[in-house]
């Protein structure tokens, strides 16, 4: 921007100066040189006036010219993002393709390879069942006929046997029958009058037995309410151990595995999901609070430590040992050998 000065100043000025003087004539005249002193006081004025718009006008060429590559080293890096972005986007779909058709192609020339055996396995299995049918059914017709020919001979040897032991007990099944006769005969028979001693004897019967009857009755009834207060006993025992508050003397920390995983969606977003036991309810009901938990920057994960890395190796090894038949052993060994190879497993707790 222009503008304007102005300055007044006295400058006072001393020095000397030399003349020549002419003097009168006198005896000889003439004229002389002298020097003379003095000392001036000369005010100055000073006006100065700059001109700043040539140097306004570069400057602002200048401000215009950084503006413009400041935008362009803007839209350079933006564009220079956006390629290694898409390109590194690029990259990992195309590792992504690759490894899963590497393992889709794995599986389908292995399973070109399994089909005829068990093709072939399938056949032999159907011609087992049929020979094992065929031999059931002869089995089954040859177990009646053995059946049915030993049960006649067991028949005629229990009937024989019957016939020998009324052989030889003979007398005594004499006895027995006349006994049983008579003794039916006299109990049945309402019209023969009860002698006055059996009246007596089977009154007294009658009563022991009716007793006997309320003793055994009364010694169930006790016998039931004695287990019915035990049981009342142990439900309240139990009940007060449930309802009763115990202060825990050392707290004690329980962990539940869970698995998180993410995946990509079409919409190139992470689809995040947990999987947890169905018998904890409480997991699934916290799942958002689960999440969050993962997802935080904030947590501090660690490497996991040796002793932790034991104890899961354990027990991935039992879970996946041959005692599970529902585990294919193939997928079991991808897993260990997943398992060896990824040694920078982390937690937070």
């Amino acid at each position: 921007m222009s503008y304007s000065r102005s300055y007044h100043e006295t400058i006072t000025v001393n020095g000397s100066e030399s003349k020549t003087v002419s003097y009168p004539k006198s005896e000889s005249g003439g004229s002389m040189t002298v020097t003379v002193h003095y000392t001036e006081h000369v005010p100055v004025d000073i006006d100065i006036h700059v001109d700043t718009n040539p140097f306004d006008r570069s400057i602002g060429k200048a401000n215009r010219n950084v503006n413009l590559l400041t935008g362009s080293v803007v839209a350079t890096e933006a564009a220079h993002i956006a390629a290694k972005v898409k390109s590194s986007e690029a990259i990992s779909d195309s590792i992504i393709d690759g490894f899963f058709g590497l393992i889709k192609s794995e599986i389908n020339q292995q399973l070109t390879e399994i089909k005829p055996r068990v093709d072939a396995l399938l056949i032999e299995m159907i011609q087992h069942q049929q020979s094992c049918v065929a031999k059931q059914k002869q089995l089954e017709s040859d177990f009646g006929r053995i059946a049915e020919r030993y049960s006649k001979i067991f028949f005629d040897l229990d009937k024989e046997l019957r016939n020998r032991i009324l052989m030889l007990n003979q007398s005594a099944v004499g006895v027995h029958a006349t006994l049983t006769t008579r003794v039916h005969r006299s109990f049945s028979d309402i019209s023969s009058g009860v002698a006055t001693i059996y009246n007596k004897e089977g009154s007294n019967l009658q009563a022991i037995l009716f007793a006997s009857g309320l003793k055994s009755k009364a010694l169930s009834l006790i016998d039931s309410a004695k287990n019915y207060l035990f049981s009342e006993k142990n439900l309240s025992v139990q009940l007060q151990q449930i309802l009763s508050p115990v202060e825990a003397k050392t707290i004690v920390r329980k962990q539940i595995p869970v698995l998180y995983f993410e995946a990509k969606n079409s919409s190139n977003a992470n689809d995040v999901q947990i999987v947890s036991p169905k018998e904890t309810s409480a997991l699934t009901n916290n799942e958002k609070k689960l999440k969050d938990g993962f997802s935080n920057a904030t947590n501090k994960w660690k490497p996991l430590d040796a002793k932790n890395r034991e104890q899961l190796n354990t027990f991935l090894k039992l879970q996946l040992s041959g005692k599970n038949q529902n585990i294919n052993p193939r997928v079991a060994e991808q897993i260990m050998q997943l398992w060896k190879q990824d040694t920078n497993i982390q937690t937070n707790a």
